[in-house]
């Protein structure tokens, strides 16, 4: 055995969160990169899990999400929705914007938790106003559905257009999907007095 791999599961063996979190994602993605490569370690999802929920137990946040999403995707365990919507909670409640996205989603599709709209709108713009991308795209499209919230094109695109200027791929399929970029003027607008506004009054945002 690599004598770095070696000492890295000492630590993670005694407890030591970080190196718990660093040994599952080595697990997670294996050869995939370039420092698991190195040290010899293969893809074990099952490894990664177990890491991953030693890690999560301690309240290490990035484990505590990914141990969420491997519930969710039944990745080295069992698909659990329940013990999904628990772990991102943990997650979310520290303000970690993918996690508090994937609570909006499940909330969206009643998956783990009963469906409930408004609560799966107060998530993804609690992850949005962080400027999580993929909580961009969601939020925009409850307006656009107007689940949850009333329908407005002009919300929808406001958002939308936020995650596109993060080169989203996802965010740039729905501007032209719903031809969105007939509201740009507007958006632009809006954003340049938002900017104004903070500049304005930096201690109020």
């Amino acid at each position: 055995m690599n004598i770095e791999i070696k000492q890295i599961i000492e630590k993670a063996e005694a407890g030591d969160m970080k190196s718990q979190s660093f040994l599952a994602s080595m697990y997670y993605q294996g050869t995939g990169r370039a420092k698991a490569k190195k040290i010899g370690i293969s893809r074990d999802y099952q490894k990664a899990f177990y890491w991953t929920s030693k890690a999560a137990a301690q309240g290490h946040i990035f484990s505590q999400y990914n141990l969420g999403y491997m519930y969710w995707s039944g990745e080295g365990t069992s698909e659990d929705y329940e013990e999904a919507f628990y772990w991102f909670s943990k997650a979310a409640e520290q303000r970690f914007a993918p996690a508090q996205n994937y609570l909006g989603m499940m909330y969206r599709d009643g998956r783990g938790v009963d469906e409930d709209f408004e609560e799966a709108f107060i998530w993804f713009s609690i992850a949005a106003e962080q400027g999580e991308p993929e909580a961009q795209c969601n939020l925009g499209l409850m307006y656009i559905d107007g689940n949850g919230v009333p329908e407005s094109l002009i919300d929808a695109t406001y958002w939308i257009h936020l995650s596109r200027m993060q080169s989203s791929e996802y965010a740039k399929e729905l501007w032209n999907e719903y031809e969105l970029w007939q509201f740009e003027d507007d958006i632009v607008n809006r954003i340049a007095r938002k900017i104004f506004q903070i500049q304005k009054n930096p201690k109020s945002n």
